[in-house]
């Protein structure tokens, strides 16, 4: 049973590369929690980090259906 992922990008473009890897990788959720119904995947680029490796950023919200 596959859910609804949606991939967003904040302040950057999301390659078709990248889409499709986070695509299958949130695809994965379902193996773990059963009740998914909904995955939101947003990217961004904090421009004011001010480390190199904490610039990018993903922020996972799920959601999932009530019994």
């Amino acid at each position: 049973m596959t859910h609804e992922v949606k991939v967003l990008g904040k302040n950057m473009e999301v390659s078709d590369k990248v889409h499709d890897y986070v695509l299958g990788k949130a695809e994965k959720l379902d193996r773990y929690l059963k009740e998914v119904s909904e995955t939101r995947v947003e990217l961004s680029h904090a421009k004011s980090a001010r480390s190199a490796s904490d610039r990018q950023v993903a922020q996972i919200t799920v959601r999932g259906k009530r019994l």
